[in-house]
């Protein structure tokens, strides 16, 4: 593979594009230039670019107001070299690409910025679950070979615009992460990389490792899973609490066994020769290494870090109390591109995820949506699923084949 030649210890060498016009992408506009980064924004939805350009020949610059907890405290402010919604004014000319959107943006995405993609350029993807090498394979063909594809674990900031364009406000910048890569072989490069942009990084294997890492789809489907399964239409809910601060030990139960199942799943396809790194339990991997606030319990843990404060439950209120936002990314995301990923790789090792399924078809029901029939994951709506059988990998040897 063709390596691009620039310094990963200087970042006055490095040119970066940013996609997207969100929370994260305000963040990292703010904070990459900062830095000293050449940064770039390709905000190709909707007038997000007219709006970020609007803010900034208002403001002259990003606002990112990190919260005094952060190893950065305070005001950061930077301005990218361009906002555009035309990649061809912003991916060509790049060293890396960063994505910080969710998962089922990965196919338009890849998709537009194949013209425009050069060997050896990197794409860092965060965090990079599901499923995103099956995506980048099945769109970018033989030029998946030839960039480095990475997944930043987990996303970096927690923070929320408080002003389109112009300001945004950083509740948590992670202290260290975890970072999976194809090829396998830039995964030093790319954590040199993740160390100057973010802090503390280290490899944890490839991107199937990155697919099976316990973060979202385990905390938020099992929260929601033990917040809403007695919901029925006719039954509105009677509270709306605090997504982590007012969170369970019913829920946090629910998370580990899920855990636990992502842990059977791991082993059964290292006994059958397919490669994937070790992977932690979220408590470990969260509270021990993330935050590096080792605790014994994973309900106190997010009851009590300030990372977590301020998050609310995806309900929307009606008459007589609540309902949950089935068309929130907790749903939309975390079941089809999470949960039924699990299921799929399950599937192909043969090991039992009763507490997955259970989820599933709590959801299903309530989504409209058919993933799992009768124990199987064969529901109409499978194309929908980054389940690895929705890529044509339905046996344990075509996915050792991708991977070796």
């Amino acid at each position: 593979m063709q390596q691009i030649a620039y310094d990963t210890k200087n970042s006055q060498s490095l040119v970066i594009t940013v996609i997207g016009g969100g929370n994260a992408a305000h963040a990292l506009a703010a904070l990459l230039p900062y830095k000293g980064i050449t940064t770039r924004l390709w905000a190709p939805f909707a007038d997000e670019a007219q709006q970020l350009n609007q803010g900034l020949n208002e403001q002259g610059y990003i606002h990112a107001e990190f919260a005094e907890h952060n190893p950065i405290h305070g005001a950061i402010q930077g301005r990218p070299q361009i906002v555009s919604a035309n990649a061809a004014e912003v991916i060509p000319g790049s060293d890396i690409v960063l994505v910080p959107l969710p998962s089922f943006a990965y196919r338009d995405l890849f998709s537009q910025i194949k013209p425009y993609l050069k060997p050896g350029m990197m794409i860092g993807v965060s965090p990079g679950q599901g499923g995103v090498d099956w995506v980048a394979r099945e769109i970018l063909g033989s030029l998946y070979d030839e960039v480095v594809l990475f997944a930043i674990m987990p996303m970096p900031f927690n923070c929320r615009i408080s002003e389109y364009g112009k300001r945004v406000e950083v509740q948590e910048l992670k202290r260290a992460y975890r970072v999976a890569c194809h090829p396998e072989s830039a995964s030093d490069r790319v954590c040199t990389l993740n160390n100057l942009f973010f802090g503390q990084s280290e490899p944890c294997g490839n991107l199937l490792t990155a697919s099976l890492y316990p973060i979202n789809a385990v905390i938020h489907p099992a929260r929601l899973y033990q917040l809403a399964k007695d919901y029925e239409d006719n039954q509105p809910l009677q509270a709306n609490p605090l997504f982590y601060e007012q969170m369970t030990d019913e829920a946090t139960a629910l998370m580990d066994s899920v855990n636990q199942e992502l842990l059977a799943i791991a082993a059964a396809l290292k006994q059958a020769h397919i490669p994937c790194g070790e992977l932690p339990h979220i408590a470990d991997f969260l509270a021990n290494y993330v935050y590096q606030e080792p605790s014994q319990c994973l309900t106190s843990f997010f009851r009590d870090n300030p990372a977590y404060k301020g998050f609310g439950t995806p309900f929307i209120p009606i008459e007589g109390g609540w309902r949950p936002d089935f068309s929130n990314r907790y749903f939309t995301e975390d079941i089809p591109l999470g949960l039924c990923l699990y299921r799929g790789l399950a599937e192909l090792a043969a090991v039992a995820t009763p507490t997955i399924d259970k989820i599933i078809e709590w959801a299903q029901t309530h989504m409209e949506k058919s993933y799992l029939v009768e124990g199987q994951l064969i529901g109409k709506d499978i194309k929908e699923t980054h389940a690895p059988q929705r890529f044509g990998i339905n046996t344990l040897t075509k996915l050792r084949e991708f991977y070796t």
